[in-house]
């Protein structure tokens, strides 16, 4: 199966150290303005930043900038601290040893984008195989806006949480699906009514008849139960992961309701980008998803103001 491809979203606000209201982006507070500062900040993060004790690695190579603070291009994540072997997935053969300060990268696509004369923008990370730096870059920002800023403080909002008050509440959700990963014994023998051979994955799905939905967003994800142990409860059984299909950016789209940090808020593009020969989504693919779901962003947080 072809590897997991999801983008996060995400509102980013500046404001005065313990105040709730936002500055708007040109105010004379700032000694640098949030564009200035993330143009300077995508280039000044040009070469890799390195966290020892996180053993990650992480910098930007920008491919496109059409005004200030706006950006798109990659984020090259590495991980490091390990020895592996890179084997042949055909003949099993060993092609390389990797050693302990070795660092394997991955390019993951970002875009900042600040709409004009709004005192928000957007920002759009991608993710692959549950792997995103999202993270250690925003931390980094913060940290830095705060120091060449003292006394303002940049705050990132997630814009599809697994909690309430997402701005996806009032957006129709087609299905929902749960997940349960190596399910135990007594799960399959519920529904096989025998001992499965192997470790197997669990799902339910529940889907709208053709032109109907389910509920609206806020409706269904607020419908799911968890048990003591924080897990989605259904007929019994814990799940630990929740799938809704959200209509984003013109079309219905996978995103991850409930689960891990790998998981949970994450919007699934798997289906919708082009592979490359190596793998990896190619640019333009990951630009028009990220375009559409950005733009959308947009659309929907006007359209709750009004």
């Amino acid at each position: 199966m072809a590897s997991a491809i999801g983008l996060r979203g995400y509102l980013v606000t500046a404001h005065k150290k313990g105040d709730r209201a936002r500055l708007p982006f040109n105010s004379s507070e700032f000694n640098i303005t949030p564009p200035q500062f993330f143009t300077n900040f995508v280039k000044n993060h040009a070469v890799a930043v390195q966290n020892e004790e996180k053993e990650r690695s992480w910098y930007f190579a920008e491919r496109e900038k059409d005004s200030l603070g706006n950006s798109k291009g990659y984020t090259h994540y590495g991980t490091f601290g390990f020895e592996s072997n890179f084997v042949d997935s055909k003949t099993k053969t060993q092609n390389y040893r990797r050693k302990v300060n070795d660092i394997e990268e991955i390019p993951l696509f970002y875009e900042i984008w600040f709409p004009e004369k709004k005192d928000f923008f957007f920002a759009a990370f991608q993710s692959f195989q549950g792997r995103s730096c999202i993270g250690l870059i925003m931390d980094q920002a913060q940290q830095e806006f705060t120091a060449i800023n003292p006394g303002y403080v940049l705050k990132y909002q997630k814009l599809l949480p697994s909690e309430s008050n997402s701005l996806y509440d009032k957006e129709p959700v087609r299905s929902l699906r749960l997940i349960k990963r190596n399910a135990p014994q007594d799960v399959t023998d519920r529904y096989l009514g025998r001992e499965a051979p192997d470790e197997v994955n669990f799902e339910v799905r529940l889907s709208a008849r053709r032109s109907k939905i389910l509920g609206l967003f806020g409706e269904v994800t607020g419908a799911l139960k968890t048990s003591d142990a924080g897990l989605v409860l259904h007929d019994g059984i814990e799940f630990s992961e929740a799938y809704a299909d959200v209509k984003i950016g013109g079309k219905y789209r996978p995103v991850g309701v409930f689960g891990s940090d790998s998981n949970a808020g994450v919007i699934d593009i798997t289906e919708d980008v082009i592979r490359g020969s190596d793998g990896h989504p190619t640019y333009q693919s990951l630009c028009e998803q990220s375009d559409k779901i950005l733009l959308d962003f947009f659309d929907t947080l006007d359209k709750t103001k009004s």
